[in-house]
């Protein structure tokens, strides 16, 4: 069913002039806060990214077969490449986001297609993926209809040992915020997973006080907000300043995080079939 939204927002041409806009992370992700804000953001994903691998995934990381859906700026694609991963496949939407990565990572796959198309899986041949990742893509799709073909498409392509990680910012209520953004409940995503025979085997909050912590327009944490949009200022600036005052932001934010604070923030989510164990 679809959500009823406005269904002429053009994904393709948003993420097209947003990827040819800027070079840094930015670009993909909270525009508004700079590249030392964005940075940090990142540096925290990829901690988390490394703990799922590690309970998830039983194979060096160089022997994964890794399909990542809205590889973007390719900040991720650089993390696997990195690590040594030999089999890499990206999907984007953007022309310029395939173009350009497959020019600076020669040795990978990517693909122009949008996967929230019926036909969006037509890449897929018949050997799956160890992992696949769908990381700050899910939200920009609000049509329902659209979201739930993009996780049908995210499942026919694992393993049966195999896991999808999402990355996503999650509201107690479904909650649009402008015609590209939507934020689901968990709920959503648990029941759209379920559907597909695939069940939530782990999750880990990503920030508490490093994203706004929304739901619908309420504001469901003022401290958190306060400090969000405190630091945005600071963090705006360029040079030691912004890097001293991003530090201690994250800092700051990981004592929350150990203290058991936890609002409807970022979060990463492992699916996996039932029955596979932690490191299948």
């Amino acid at each position: 069913m679809s959500d009823g939204s406005d269904n002429t927002f053009d994904a393709g041409a948003y993420w097209q002039e947003r990827v040819v806009s800027g070079a840094d992370l930015s670009v993909v992700g909270h525009r508004s806060m700079g590249p030392v804000y964005n940075t940090h953001i990142y540096e925290r994903r990829i901690e988390v990214l490394e703990q799922m691998l590690s309970r998830h995934t039983s194979k060096a990381i160089q022997d994964l077969r890794v399909l990542d859906i809205g590889c973007g700026s390719g900040f991720y694609t650089g993390y696997w490449s990195a690590r040594g991963v030999r089999d890499y496949v990206g999907v984007d939407i953007s022309p310029a986001t395939v173009q350009h990565l497959a020019e600076k990572f020669p040795t990978y796959e990517f693909i122009n297609r949008d996967m929230t198309e019926p036909d969006g899986d037509g890449f897929l041949v018949d050997e799956p993926f160890d992992v696949v990742t769908v990381f700050d893509v899910f939200y920009h799709i609000v049509d329902d209809d659209r979201f739930t073909r993009a996780v049908d498409h995210a499942a026919k392509a694992i393993a049966a040992t195999g896991c999808v990680l999402v990355m996503d910012q999650l509201c107690p209520e479904r909650y649009q915020l402008s015609r590209h953004v939507v934020y689901r409940c968990r709920a959503d995503y648990l029941a759209t997973f379920s559907a597909r025979d695939l069940e939530l085997a782990d999750d880990e909050l990503l920030f508490h006080y490093l994203v706004p912590p929304l739901s619908g327009s309420r504001v469901v944490d003022l401290s958190a907000a306060t400090v969000f949009k405190a630091a945005g200022f600071v963090l705006r600036l360029s040079g030691s300043l912004a890097a001293r005052s991003a530090a201690a932001l994250r800092r700051f934010d990981a004592r929350q995080r150990q203290q058991g604070r936890r609002v409807s923030n970022s979060e990463m989510l492992v699916f996996k079939r039932p029955g596979v164990s932690a490191d299948a």
